[in-house]
């Protein structure tokens, strides 16, 4: 039975990378960490670095994109972005690695589909990420900044969903942070606070929905909604271990008359 595996390398602000294969195919959806970080993190997640096909960006904020360039020359693996992402690169990969994406055109790899999802955030020309091998369907949503209807239809009928919540509103205000930073990350190009994304699940949950990597408000999304995703939280400081995603049918969910985000 064929299966798509995905790994989360990292996740936060000191750098963001996650695994993908299917078929002959691997992937990095961003590259956030040093190569020798990436290197060591995939060994202990019982992948191997040297085997990476491809490399796609979100955007170029170095938490995300700052090994792409490396992993390009010394690895000889391809770079895919948007234009913007791709100019904005303070350290690009090799010309003839380069590959630019656009919003809604997926690119068609050996076993796996990738499709960029235009969405709002600080940066130029970013994207969310869908990956499909054509029986199950995962996507990788970071820095965002707020919910449009079409990142919600692009989300629908996942098996599996990568979703940064950012911040409590309450306890950001109350921070230490610059009033202008404050209102930078509060923005509609900044990043999701706890709440919109439980807004967003709201939205696409779903019987088939069985992994989720996100923040821990989600649970209690997950339990009004009767889903039985399993839930992880995405680190840091480690690599998860690897989602193996497998065609499955779907559990109907019951509807929930209310849903409590706070209790």
């Amino acid at each position: 039975m064929r299966s798509v595996r995905l790994c989360v390398l990292a996740s936060g602000s000191g750098g963001n990378s996650l695994w993908v294969d299917a078929a002959g195919t691997r992937i990095l959806i961003d590259a956030g960490l040093p190569l020798r970080e990436t290197a060591r993190r995939c060994k202990g997640a019982g992948l191997d670095v040297r085997d990476l096909t491809d490399v796609f960006l979100t955007h170029e904020h170095a938490d995300h994109s700052h090994a792409a360039g490396i992993l390009a020359r010394r690895l000889g693996v391809r770079v895919h972005a948007t234009r913007g992402t791709m100019r904005s690169l303070r350290d690009p990969p090799p010309e003839e690695l380069r590959f630019a994406v656009r919003a809604g055109v997926a690119v068609r790899l050996p076993g796996l589909t990738v499709t960029p999802v235009a969405l709002p955030h600080d940066a130029w020309e970013p994207v969310a990420y869908v990956v499909d091998d054509g029986a199950t369907r995962a996507a990788i949503v970071t820095d965002l900044g707020s919910v449009t209807a079409r990142i919600v239809r692009a989300l629908r009928d996942l098996d599996a969903l990568v979703l940064e919540m950012n911040h409590d509103v309450q306890m950001l205000l109350e921070g230490p942070y610059p009033w202008s930073l404050k209102q930078r990350i509060r923005g509609d190009r900044g990043h999701l606070s706890n709440e919109q994304g439980a807004h967003l699940l709201e939205n696409i949950l779903h019987g088939g929905l069985r992994h989720l990597v996100l923040a821990h408000l989600s649970e209690r999304v997950l339990a009004n909604y009767g889903s039985h995703a399993r839930l992880c939280i995405g680190s840091q400081a480690r690599a998860l271990d690897p989602v193996l995603l497998e065609p499955s049918r779907a559990v109907p969910l019951r509807k929930a008359r209310q849903l409590a985000l706070f209790g």
